[in-house]
């Protein structure tokens, strides 16, 4: 990996950070859809870093969480149940903001939080292999 390409994914690995800490914090405060919604970009700015890792940038969310199941689930390198976090926390983040009658309960927008960080931990772990 180059030395722009580290320092673009230390970016987004700082992000993905300071975003998760921010989900855990709304949860605490009992605002839900806004923990679900931090705890997606979270998913997200880390998922766009492991992908830089590839050389390959996306730019819709749907791009970023076609080519990680494309070239880190079908390859193996991640296990399966990542992808199904990654869906579910997107879909989860989709419903609270754009439909508006739904209503996210404190165990959805936990549920989101501690998978999105499950995430997390298990692709810090995949990029301390390529240092």
């Amino acid at each position: 990996m180059d030395a722009n390409t580290r320092e673009l994914v230390k970016v987004r690995l700082d992000r993905a950070k300071e975003d998760i800490l921010t989900a855990e914090e709304l949860l605490s405060l009992k605002r839900h859809r806004a923990a679900v919604n931090r705890a997606y970009y979270a998913l997200f700015g880390i998922t766009t870093a492991v992908l830089l890792t590839k050389k390959i940038e996306r730019s819709k969310h749907s791009g970023v969480e076609a080519a990680f199941n494309q070239y880190f689930i079908k390859e193996g390198i991640i296990e399966i149940e990542y992808g199904r976090i990654y869906d579910y926390v997107r879909r989860k983040r989709e419903e609270c903001d754009y439909t508006a009658r739904i209503i996210i309960d404190a165990i959805t927008a936990k549920k989101a939080v501690e998978d999105s960080k499950k995430f997390i931990k298990r692709v810090r772990k995949y990029l301390k292999t390529l240092v």
